[in-house]
């Protein structure tokens, strides 16, 4: 119902502290050095409520929290590693992956509609660790989907309780199409879970910059209890899950490929009902819709390529060289194989 303020969201969201609790803290854990104006703005609700938060996570939590005058900001002048109420567990993690899986002999039923959501809340109090992300609703409860499950489920819970406590880790990783294992040395930002597969996102230490790793081809994991870190507040999980899968990779010099698809027939509609990648644009080239051009830039042709193949005969691949040499390369062997 809406006040006389006309301020629905906001009384909505009053109602909900504990979230809010979550997200001041983590602005404030990454050094922003929000205020109460623009915590507000960003939680959708008025000055008086995030001065109602503060006080109560000074005062009732007991969290070092101390507002900057020159930097227009709060922060914490003690080391603050985890939130002191309703902390997630790996065994929490753990119990939500497999919960889901459980979930799948009811599929399709009332009480499995249900369950569903209370699997999504419970799932929110993980939000900025791990991500449970399914491509389709309809799909999201079956195990059918490739890489659906992590072998060995306590390696999957030391990388669980790794990402929520902030501990560096050590393992051995192969990569696709290498024939030999690497030792890695990761700060890991984010578990997620995208189309069914399972992916640790951080910053790799020898190679100084951000990387993902699929965890089925993770052996050896070491969690390095000694040495924590804190993710920097230019990782933006948004910006690196969006569009085509998980690899997001840039070339050394931060360049990207720029990319352009045509696409014909049913294809065109389909592709112009959604919104592929943040970067993509969509212009006609027929005034009937037959007929259009999608541009976009990625860090890496893997995906796209695979992406590209899916629509068949109904896409062209116009720019750049090399994703054109990929998709033909790929169409050449499919023919092979079907011989």
């Amino acid at each position: 119902m809406t006040s006389a303020t006309g301020s629905t969201t906001r009384e909505s969201n009053a109602r909900a502290p504990i979230g809010r609790f979550f997200k001041i803290h983590d602005e404030i854990r990454r050094g922003k050095y929000p205020n109460c104006k623009k915590l507000a703005e960003k939680l959708e609700v008025t000055q008086k409520t995030i001065q109602r938060d503060i006080t109560y996570m000074q005062n009732e939590l007991k969290l070092p929290l101390v507002y900057e005058a020159s930097r227009h900001g709060y922060y914490y002048n003690k080391p603050v590693q985890d939130f002191p109420m309703f902390k997630a567990t790996a065994e929490d993690v753990v119990a939500l992956f497999l919960a889901r899986k459980a979930l799948e002999p009811l599929q399709g039923t009332p009480l499995e509609a249900e369950l569903r959501q209370s699997f999504r809340q419970l799932a929110s109090s993980l939000q900025g660790h791990v991500t449970f992300r399914w491509s389709d609703l309809d799909q999201a409860v079956s195990v059918k989907e490739p890489g659906a499950m992590v072998a060995d489920v306590r390696q999957f819970e030391k990388l669980a309780d790794a990402v929520l406590k902030s501990y560096e880790i050590r393992f051995d990783y192969k990569k696709l199409n290498s024939k030999k294992k690497e030792a890695r040395r990761l700060q890991p930002y984010h578990l997620a879970e995208v189309d069914g597969g399972w992916y640790v996102v951080g910053h790799d230490l020898a190679r100084k910059e951000k990387r993902t790793f699929a965890l089925q081809r993770i052996t050896g994991l070491q969690i390095s209890r000694s040495k924590r870190f804190v993710i920097p507040g230019e990782f933006k999980l948004s910006e690196h899950l969006a569009g085509f899968g998980i690899w997001e990779n840039t070339h050394a010099d931060g360049s990207k490929y720029k990319i352009c698809i045509r696409f014909y027939d049913w294809a065109a509609q389909v592709v112009s009902e959604r919104r592929w990648h943040p970067s993509q644009d969509i212009k006609a080239i027929k005034k009937d819709g037959s007929e259009i051009e999608m541009t976009l830039e990625l860090g890496d042709l893997k995906e796209i390529t695979r992406w590209i193949l899916s629509w068949g005969g109904q896409a062209k691949v116009l720019a750049p060289k090399e994703l054109k040499a990929a998709v033909k390369k790929e169409v050449s062997q499919m023919s092979i194989n079907c011989r």
